[in-house]
């Protein structure tokens, strides 16, 4: 026992002896620092603890507050302040109040800090040679002229051992590292030197597996024997194997051996179960009722082919739509394969006869059933660009679409359907069409999301072009390219803001119609599109334009060559998974560049999240015309 301690354990006995010792609570102010310095200065003083007993001794108080000098200026040093000035005192409270704490108050001078003099960086072997090192070397914080900050040091220290464990130097080890501190001169001198020793390398790779072929698990392992041994290779390696849709489970196991510098590798992976079936229902404002059933053939085999199969009807326009997608695995990288798809839709449409800036149609529609049915051939293709997003998924393709449309089967023709005819007999070849398209396009999607229901946000981006020639077996020649984009930015907890955008230009022949009939005075400027149904461009309604009817924004609102398209929304968390929305949208599709005539609605809204998608009403007013219209949409849209 040292004497220090038997003088205190002799003072105990001493004050024992000499009657009860008296009890006491206390509180405690401290001067003179700034938030950061207060804050580390609290957590180190006794009397600041001592706040939270019940009662303490006289005699353990005045200890304390001794004390409180020595534990100030050690609290100050971390943060560069070796020299401040500390007084303490400690005030019993009046005889008169029984029962009040004591008083403590800490006057803390810091004086100056002590400031980096130099600072001696060094990063030996391979590692001082890779970019990250080099980084971390060159954005060093504790320069020449900073004030001595401990917390950063030891901060950096554990990002450069990170660094080394991320990049395979698992033999890296401190040669020199000093803080070297001259309290007089307020001023210090950093030395340190990193050895990185070797840097390990992937060793073996083993793939746990009894259900897929080889050459499909070599598809899906990126990582290869021999290469610089790095942490994010190892997520991407699983990120691969869970992206494919092939498994329930993966689990990537490493293994070090020192003696060869490489880390060994075993992929444990658990097939999923090989079909998944899906029935969804929705409802929607534009669309009405709405289901579909979905059976998707994960792997239909051991080579890793798979199939996706959907049937989707709605109420609006009695829509029906079969699809069918099959992907086979191409080449020797993941995410590529060759695709084919099939898809048949028949709906009832209608031939239109209106202005935009008028409700009512100028003349009565032609109504008809339209069929499509299209057989698509491509490549996808994953391309890996920025590490925060989702690859690049590349499609190319080639689509053979024959398109049907019948006006005059149906009924027959009203006198001024027949009354339009004559005086305008080349619509019929647009009432009546039979038409083939072989078209190719390329299609890039791009996209970062995170998080679900209210707290999802990320970015989307898709780039489409597409092609036709008459030369090349098509019935009608045509070029095109679209683009759209989404940004949802959540900011604070409670707030969001979604930002959307479309644009959309074809190079297409258009058809003048300039109809009048005789002793009427009813006259319109149709204008029509050469472009096959399922090319051209529609908007408006709950997920475009709100404020309008469903596709009720284009040219003559028969479809049309261009688009453009823009929204901005405020989103706001009332509380759990409800929110209140603000909204501006803006848009049109057309066939004049020179006269888009875009039109915007505005409008608020509700947001519920649940576990079938977001249920959504919008209150929307459109200022083209000042009516108001409801907006409601219940799970995911038709296919």
């Amino acid at each position: 026992m040292s004497r220090s301690h038997r003088l205190v354990l002799l003072a105990t006995a001493a004050l024992g002896l000499a009657g009860p010792v008296h009890a006491a609570t206390v509180t405690t102010e401290i001067r003179g620092l700034s938030d950061e310095l207060q804050a580390n200065v609290r957590a180190s003083l006794s009397l600041v603890r001592a706040e939270s007993l019940e009662t303490v001794s006289v005699w353990r108080l005045r200890q304390w507050a001794d004390a409180a000098e020595e534990e100030a200026e050690l609290a100050l040093q971390p943060f560069g302040y070796y020299t401040p000035s500390i007084a303490v005192r400690l005030k019993p409270p009046a005889s008169s109040d029984n029962g009040a704490p004591w008083q403590a108050v800490v006057e803390i001078e810091p004086g100056e800090p002590v400031r980096i003099e130099n600072a001696r960086l060094a990063i030996e072997g391979p590692a001082g040679d890779l970019p990250a090192f080099r980084d971390w070397r060159e954005n060093w914080p504790l320069t020449e002229g900073t004030v001595l900050h401990h917390p950063t040091w030891t901060q950096q220290l554990r990002r450069l051992d990170g660094l080394a464990d991320a990049h395979g130097f698992f033999e890296a080890r401190y040669v020199d590292r000093r803080i070297e501190v001259r309290p007089v001169r307020n001023e210090a001198s950093i030395d340190l030197r990193y050895d990185g020793g070797p840097r390990y390398v992937i060793g073996d790779i083993a793939a746990e597996n009894e259900t897929f072929t080889e050459k499909l698990m070599r598809r899906l392992t990126v990582l290869e024997p021999g290469a610089p041994y790095a942490s994010g290779d190892l997520d991407r390696q699983r990120e691969v194997l869970v992206r494919s849709g092939y498994f329930e489970s993966v689990i990537v196991e490493t293994r070090r051996d020192a003696e060869r510098d490489a880390v060994d590798v075993r992929l444990s992976t658990e097939p999923r179960p090989p079909n998944t079936y899906r029935i969804q229902a929705g409802f929607g404002t534009d669309t009405g009722v709405r289901a579909q059933l979905g059976w998707q053939r994960h792997y239909l085999g051991a080579g890793g082919d798979r199939l996706n199969m959907q049937l989707g009807a709605q109420q609006t326009d009695q829509e029906f739509v079969f699809r069918t997608d099959y992907q086979r695995p191409f080449g020797g990288q993941p995410g590529n394969f060759l695709t084919a798809g099939v898809r048949l839709q028949q709906e009832r449409d209608r031939f239109r006869f209106e202005d935009e800036d008028r409700i009512e149609p100028v003349f009565d529609p032609f109504g008809g059933t339209r069929r499509q049915a299209s057989l698509t051939f491509g490549r996808l293709r994953e391309r890996l660009l920025f590490d925060d997003f989702s690859p690049l998924q590349e499609h190319l393709f080639v689509t053979v679409l024959r398109e049907q449309f019948d006006a005059f089967s149906a009924d027959s023709l009203s006198l001024e359907q027949s009354a339009l005819l004559g005086v305008a007999p080349g619509l019929r070849r647009f009432l009546d069409t039979d038409t083939q398209t072989l078209a190719a396009g390329a299609e890039w999607t791009l996209f970062r999301l995170s998080g679900e229901g209210f707290a999802q946000q990320g970015q989307y981006a898709r780039l489409r072009l597409l092609g036709a020639s008459e030369g090349l077996g098509s019935d009608v020649s045509f070029a095109q390219g679209y683009a759209t984009a989404r940004w949802h930015w959540r900011f604070l907890p409670r707030h969001k803001l979604l930002l959307r955008g479309e644009l959309g230009y074809t190079a297409a022949d258009t058809t003048q119609f300039d109809l009048a009939l005789p002793d009427d005075p009813r006259r319109l400027d149709l204008n029509i599109t050469s472009l096959p149904d399922p090319f051209r461009f529609r908007t408006g309604g709950d997920r475009t334009v709100r404020g309008y009817a469903f596709e009720d924004l284009s040219t003559n609102r028969n479809g049309a060559n261009h688009l453009v398209v823009g929204s901005a929304e405020y989103e706001f968390k009332l509380f759990g998974d409800v929110s209140v929305a603000a909204f501006y949208d803006i848009g049109n599709a057309f066939n004049d560049w020179e006269s888009p005539e875009l039109k915007a609605g505005t409008g608020v809204g509700v947001r519920w999240y649940t576990v079938i998608g977001p249920v959504q009403l919008d209150f929307a007013r459109a200022l083209a015309n000042d009516d108001l219209r409801i907006h409601f949409t219940i799970g995911t849209k038709l296919l």
